[in-house]
């Protein structure tokens, strides 16, 4: 298990913090696994101080035919 340190903008910070927004598409470059947890850190122009956790309960991948680029993923937590 791992914890993932994530920059997150502003506007999609809210998003999570107020559980609207219960995913994540990121570039596939970390080597995520279901069960690894998400720090998403708020970032404008510099950390804010605010993070949200978040466990990684499922992961798509190589799913091109649907629209997702080679070489990311979405995280779903």
């Amino acid at each position: 298990m791992k914890i993932h340190d994530l920059k997150i903008l502003p506007e999609y910070f809210e998003a999570v913090k107020s559980q609207k927004k219960r995913f994540e598409l990121r570039k596939d470059d970390r080597d995520y696994q279901v069960g690894d947890w998400i720090r998403l850190s708020e970032w404008d122009n510099g950390y804010t101080g605010e993070y949200r956790t978040a466990r990684i309960k499922y992961i798509l991948r190589d799913c091109p035919e649907y629209g997702l680029k080679e070489g990311y993923c979405i995280l779903g937590f």
